[in-house]
């Protein structure tokens, strides 16, 4: 197959756009041509730039990128019709000869056997034939007679097509290049419609930049700005998952109809459902037909209406995933990270058990962290300079995706790759000494002093102060949600050095210390999950300044380098979900029918959607750590991965235990569980994946700004440093949040306008 280069493909759709800006200026042209006049000219145009010649070369590429393009304007121009017929007839025969020429214009249509009528055919008047995709493996190319539009949703309409009694040619090609033709035709519908879409939440981001309520721009309202980064992650996902979907097709992979599957299932909803976003968000504007989005609206919701009129005989990806026993494609990270997972799978082989529940506790794992550390795993992703690997960010992804696949979790290297890279740029040599020896040994016990109180996500503003005294900081202040505290001899402190610093976070400094020393106090809570967070107390803790990693006030690169293994954490977390999915499909392939239902059922459609949603989120991970490999630096898929495959665990623990009913809520240990308790587990897990590690609102507003969105309303001024006073110390996290609803009730009540102000 031939495959574009990313310049090649780059050129390519700016010269369809730039026909498309003469021929098809805007989505509004699509009500300006009733004739079809305009689409017979763009056909025409189309053969003479030798677009109608991209079957002949199998440039899947090219052709989803024009049908993308195209689909921006709402434009129904049937490039995938035409490359699949070119596909299915040999290249030298007369018929392909007359498709690349023009002379033969054809659009597709599947029917289980020859008719003489076909509804809801696209461009028909524009066409010369109708390609009947027949069951049973056979093709028709049969004139059109006459072709009468129908009024409805689609501009320009859909027709009821009469064929003439004539066959123009015919072929048996075989069921399997029949749904190779779906398949194909199905990507086409999507890619349209999802280039229809994404141009309408583009409308909508602009409108949401300039358009003013209440003294505001809208986009500042985070139902608004929420509402456009749901829309943009979404669409920025079904590219990617398009994509794949091509590549795999043009590598020849034996289950590219499983990823171009994936891709439709995730995106002729995404589509759907971000046109309505978008359409919300431009209210009154864009509901009027002088505006593009009204066409836009019927070009979306008419193309993916017809993704049900090309069943695949393999079904939906449920049936694919359960009759088959495949599981998900594979996300190939590149040859040598490949490589490197092999001798990663070699490794952990001695350490997998049938463990499906991993506590806390059990993270602590000595055996594989002193083998690991052997290895030099633990801090593969340190410089050779510091005694590191060096290794890549793709080979990083590949050990934590395994790690968390097998259930082997490695917490030394969280802190390894957390607290060295930190060290290493912003250390001093003396604790560079001191600290990574300690981290590579995988013997050391920590956690992170970050959440408080009354600062969750919002670390630029943390209160707790930490104040010089000499070569030593004296620290008062409170630490929540500390994972691991009671049984930590270390703490990664973020301390308030400033309080009078403009931003807020030019006052943070970050210290490395020890614990066991006098002034530092804790209390254990039980989470929802079972594992225990504590609540951590400063009352005049002592910290040497040689604990301090960075400058004064500097803490805020600290931490951001710190967390610059996000990609890395979001990779594990889609490895997580995906073993879930796996231990679903083993469970149910031992009574298909009695657990799952046939094909169609409701519960293969939850199972279809998460799947879909599970790979969206992957290829994000992975387009992500690509980007960073190449030097991209940040990229949204990322938080947009985080947004997408945060709530995913929820849903699909809840599924769960629709599939297998109660017995899925049973716990570990119980004969006979489905999934041996995780999926009980997990559903009760699944709450820290939305809100650890910033919520995804708070991920939803780091793209907003990324997109250019305005900013929410000032938060209130701060307030100054707490105070813990001894009988404060037994403190529940639902006492705080039942005087932050008392708070709230009071300020309402008084008619106090400064809600909004709350970040709320």
């Amino acid at each position: 197959m031939a495959r574009l280069s990313a310049t090649e493909l780059q050129d390519f759709t700016d010269v369809v756009d730039g026909v498309a800006a003469a021929q098809w200026p805007h989505a509004r042209a699509a009500g300006q041509d009733p004739d079809f006049s305009a689409l017979r000219a763009l056909w025409a145009t189309a053969v003479r730039q030798g677009w109608t010649e991209l079957g002949t070369e199998g440039a899947l590429d090219a052709v989803v990128a024009a049908v993308s393009r195209l689909g921006r304007v709402a434009c129904p121009l049937p490039l995938m019709d035409v490359y699949v017929a070119v596909r299915l007839f040999p290249d030298e025969s007369p018929v392909a000869a007359g498709i690349i020429a023009g002379t033969i214009r054809p659009v597709a249509a599947c029917t289980r056997s020859d008719t003489p009528h076909v509804r809801f055919v696209e461009a028909a008047p524009a066409a010369t034939h109708v390609l009947l995709i027949l069951d049973g493996g056979e093709i028709l190319l049969r004139p059109v007679a006459q072709a009468v539009p129908v009024a409805g949703l689609a501009r320009p309409m859909w027709s009821d097509v009469a064929l003439s009694d004539d066959i123009t040619a015919q072929a048996r090609p075989g069921a399997a290049a029949v749904e190779e033709a779906k398949s194909l035709l199905r990507i086409g519908l999507a890619a349209r419609a999802v280039g229809a879409a994404e141009r309408t939440v583009e409308y909508s981001i602009a409108h949401a930049k300039e358009r003013v309520a209440f003294g505001k721009p809208i986009g500042s309202f985070q139902a608004v700005s929420h509402r456009a980064v749901n829309g943009a992650s979404d669409m920025t996902a079904c590219h990617r998952l398009l994509g794949e979907a091509v590549q795999s097709y043009l590598s020849g992979r034996a289950n590219w109809q499983l990823a171009a599957a994936l891709a439709v299932e995730f995106a002729g909803p995404a589509a759907v459902s971000a046109q309505f976003g978008a359409q919300h968000t431009l209210a009154a504007m864009g509901y009027f037909e002088e505006h593009d989005a009204p066409w836009l609206f019927r070009r979306v919701n008419a193309d993916v209406s017809k993704l049900d009129e090309l069943p695949l005989e393999a079904g939906d990806v449920a049936d694919v995933l359960i009759e088959s026993g495949e599981g998900l494609p594979a996300l190939e990270l590149g040859e040598a990270a490949e490589r490197f997972r092999e001798e990663i799978q070699e490794f952990l082989a001695p350490f997998r058990s049938d463990v499906a529940v991993v506590h806390f506790d059990q993270r602590f794992n000595a055996g594989l962290t002193s083998e690991a550390a052997k290895r030099g795993y633990l801090t593969m992703g340190w410089p050779q300079i510091a005694g590191g690997m060096g290794a890549s960010v793709e080979e990083q992804m590949v050990l934590g995706e395994e790690l968390s696949y097998q259930r082997l979790p490695l917490l030394a290297k969280s802190a390894a790759d957390m607290f060295g890279t930190a060290i290493i740029r912003h250390g001093t040599p003396e604790q560079r000494a001191r600290y990574l020896p300690l981290l590579a040994s995988g013997d050391f016990p920590f956690y992170l002093g970050y959440s408080e109180p009354e600062v969750g996500s919002d670390l630029a503003r943390l209160r707790t102060r930490a104040v010089r005294d000499g070569d030593e900081w004296i620290v008062n202040g409170r630490k929540m949600w500390g994972t691991g505290a009671h049984r930590a001899k270390w703490v990664w402190l973020a301390a308030r050095t400033d309080p009078d610093a403009t931003p807020p976070h030019a006052g943070i400094t970050v210290f490395l210390t020890r614990i066991d020393r006098p002034g530092f106090e804790l209390q254990q809570h039980t989470a929802l999950s079972g594992e225990v967070s504590c609540s951590t107390f400063f009352d005049d803790f002592r910290i040497p300044d040689t604990d301090r990693i960075g400058e004064v006030n500097g803490g805020w690169k600290v931490i951001a380098e710190a967390l610059a293994q996000e990609r890395v954490l979001m990779a594990s977390n889609a490895a997580t979900v995906l073993r879930l999915l796996d231990d679903m499909l083993t469970e149910i392939r031992k009574d298909p029918q009695g657990l799952a239902g046939g094909r169609g059922s409701a519960k293969r459609r939850l199972i279809s959607e998460l799947a879909a949603r599970l790979q969206a989120a992957r290829v994000l991970v992975n387009a992500s750590v690509r980007a960073a490999a190449a030097g991209g630096g940040a990229r949204l898929e990322a938080p947009m991965a985080k947004i997408i495959a945060s709530q995913l665990i929820e849903d699909f623990s809840e599924t769960a235990l629709r599939v297998f009913g109660p017995s899925a809520a049973l716990g570990e240990g119980v004969p006979d569980v489905p999934g041996r308790g995780a999926f009980e587990y997990n559903l009760r897990l699944s709450i820290m994946q939305v809100v650890g590690g910033g919520s995804i609102d708070i991920q939803r507003n780091l793209v907003a700004r990324a997109l250019g969105l305005p900013r929410l309303p000032a938060r209130r001024a701060q307030r100054g440093p707490i105070r813990i006073a001894p009988s404060r110390r037994i403190v529940s996290p639902f006492s705080m949040g039942l005087r932050t609803i008392a708070a709230t009730r009071s300020a309402y009540s008084a008619g106090s306008p400064s809600l909004a102000g709350w970040g709320i």
